[in-house]
């Protein structure tokens, strides 16, 4: 921005021009300027530097804000796919299918998993070792340590969550 000086008429308005009246950038920092310019300019590249630094804080921590809102937000793994893990839970005997996969994770290095499974009309003790050997294969093979599964009969008519 260009001024005109009040008392002699001069132009002024670059850093390195010299005015009796407003000394440029160079005198004030070689100390031919008043003190009042000096903490004008000490001020103003003092906000530049904590900008500076802000910024660079803002940058770097980027990648945390995300990961974190990746798990606040429950998401699944990334390197975790949920069909890799149903045809898994597929190959344990006594499983005919599989549907409702869920899989998040919980920080840490946590990771839950909900699903449903349908299974032959069986015992409930059968039940019971059908479900342990769900988890066991997952937490083997994909380091799954929260399941929960829920098991539905073969069988049922349809309005019971059947296929029959």
């Amino acid at each position: 921005m260009l001024d005109r000086c009040p008392t002699c008429g001069k132009t002024t308005g670059t850093l390195m021009e010299t005015h009796p009246d407003r000394p440029g950038l160079m005198q004030i920092l070689s100390g031919e300027s008043t003190e009042a310019h000096r903490i004008i300019v000490t001020i103003a590249l003092c906000v530049i530097v904590v900008l500076a630094i802000g910024l660079l804080v803002l940058w770097s921590s980027i990648g945390i804000l995300r990961d974190s809102a990746h798990i606040l937000l429950e998401g699944r793994p990334k390197e975790m796919g949920i069909e890799e893990v149903a045809r898994t839970i597929l190959r344990v005997e006594g499983v005919m299918e599989v549907h409702d996969v869920h899989i998040w994770s919980l920080g840490g290095g946590e990771i839950a998993m909900s699903c449903h499974a349908r299974v032959p009309d069986m015992h409930l003790d059968k039940c019971e070792s059908l479900l342990s050997a769900i988890k066991q294969v997952l937490a083997q093979e994909f380091s799954i340590g929260h399941v929960t599964v829920q098991l539905e009969r073969a069988g049922l008519p349809a309005h019971l969550g059947g296929n029959a």
